[in-house]
């Protein structure tokens, strides 16, 4: 059995509940995940953001803030990166990273047609044309 992991369990549960509409639960659980990564001084503003303009807002808020701890990184993994982006609604960003990751082939690109926080991309000429490049069918 895998040991209790605080952080993971507060994370899934961060999405899931979202994905589920049970948005004050959500920012509960984002909230202690949060804090358990470190990052407890974000809460107050992530808070602020999710009771003046909602949730969507609230986790644009959270994604801009990773992205910034991401770009940290002297090479931050790009799959993560991009992610960060889509969430962050930072959606050229989002792409032209998606294609550095195409120069690298990097193992994330498998599963950016299934990916829910890529829905948002998908109607993008540029995202058919990463479709295309990885050679995924297009249908």
């Amino acid at each position: 059995m895998l040991p209790y992991d605080p952080y993971h369990a507060h994370d899934a549960l961060c999405y899931v509940l979202g994905s589920l509409k049970l948005y004050s639960e959500s920012v509960a659980e984002c909230s202690q995940m949060l804090a358990l990564d470190g990052h407890s001084d974000w809460v107050p503003a992530y808070l602020r953001e999710y009771r003046q303009k909602g949730y969507e807002a609230a986790m644009s808020f959270m994604a801009r803030k990773y992205v910034g701890e991401i770009l940290k990184s002297p090479q931050p993994d790009l799959w993560v990166l991009a992610n960060a982006y889509v969430l962050a609604g930072m959606r050229e960003e989002a792409l032209d990273t998606l294609f550095q990751g195409l120069k690298t082939r990097h193992l994330g690109l498998l599963q950016v047609r299934v990916d829910p926080d890529f829905d948002s991309i998908r109607n993008e000429p540029r995202y058919a044309e990463l479709i295309r490049q990885i050679g995924f069918p297009t249908e």
